[in-house]
């Protein structure tokens, strides 16, 4: 039965995956060469230099790890080079963000929040402008989706696998776009369980109850460690220095941060801000704390704007 049903589910995932796939370009132009977002030329450059030969960071400069470059260059020597087979990768990246999206919530919070989520998520204008533009946020969105969905069912069946699974993605999610370091600090607190710690502290040995955590962190470390290397990525300039060295404060300015913030979701992303507020009820009202992880997100965010 279990094994009819894991089938069952897998197949509904493909279905899904490869009908959002032939419908999305449907709906949207993907064919037409037009830039959706300055960035999509950035990318397909960096992807096309890469399938020449260039190296990255010494002979290809990028204020971005440059591991969706390299991924889009070999998309393309699969699939062929043109924007709409590099826009047909990002759009796989959107399918999945969905799929892992409503499965968190579903696990977490159960089928009705799962769907309002899901459908609200897809259908926001912040979504729409993004799913299927060749940029590197929702992809690296996507992989730590992903990895904390794997989070979750680590939580229900306690096989480490999935540990070492979820902190490969997420070291990749990083390696996409590094603004989702700030989930790391909420993922941790999940993994250390501070409740389950001090129920078992008497039944078990404490570097037992810490080893969940040190797996996830080690093969999120590993992985980064080693796509850094094979990227030239291994410097404080590269990890750091383009996003918070003294050329990027002096250029863009923190004051007003918060009066900026509530512009961009008054203005861009008040339905992804409703979503939020549903959900953060929801969370409440259920006491499931797990749901709390886009908020406490957009708290960290809001805190290094002010």
């Amino acid at each position: 039965m279990m094994i009819k049903r894991k089938v069952f589910y897998i197949s509904l995932f493909l279905l899904y995956l490869v009908l959002a796939i032939i419908i999305v370009p449907m709906i949207v132009p993907l064919k037409e060469e037009f830039q959706l977002n300055f960035d999509e030329g950035l990318q397909l450059m960096r992807a096309s230099l890469y399938m020449q030969g260039y190296s990255p960071q010494t002979e290809i400069w990028s204020d971005q790890p440059f591991f969706f470059p390299a991924l889009l260059s070999l998309w393309f020597s699969i699939v062929g080079k043109s924007v709409f087979s590099a826009r047909l990768l990002t759009v796989t990246f959107s399918a999945l963000l969905i799929w892992f999206f409503f499965e968190t919530i579903r696990i977490s919070l159960g089928m009705f929040p799962a769907l309002i989520g899901a459908i609200s998520l897809a259908a926001s204008s912040g979504f729409i402008r993004f799913s299927s533009a060749v940029m590197i946020g929702i992809p690296s969105l996507s992989l730590a989706v992903i990895s904390i969905y794997f989070l979750f069912i680590y939580k229900k069946s306690q096989q480490k696998y999935l540990l070492i699974i979820s902190g490969v993605l997420f070291a990749l999610s990083l390696k996409i776009k590094f603004f989702t370091v700030f989930l790391i600090p909420i993922i941790l607190l999940v993994l250390f369980d501070v409740n389950k710690i001090n129920v078992e502290s008497n039944q078990k040995p404490r570097s037992k109850l810490m080893y969940p955590l040190l797996l996830w962190i080690i093969s999120l470390v590993v992985i980064f460690l080693i796509v850094s290397l094979l990227f030239n990525e291994l410097s404080y300039e590269q990890l750091f220095g383009t996003h918070f060295g003294e050329e990027i404060q002096a250029a863009f300015t923190m004051k007003n941060g918060f009066e900026k913030l509530s512009k961009v979701i008054i203005n861009k992303d008040y339905d992804l801000f409703s979503l939020a507020i549903f959900g953060i009820l929801v969370v409440f009202v259920r006491h499931r704390w797990e749901g709390i992880f886009p908020v406490a997100w957009l708290g960290t965010g809001t805190l290094l704007l002010l």
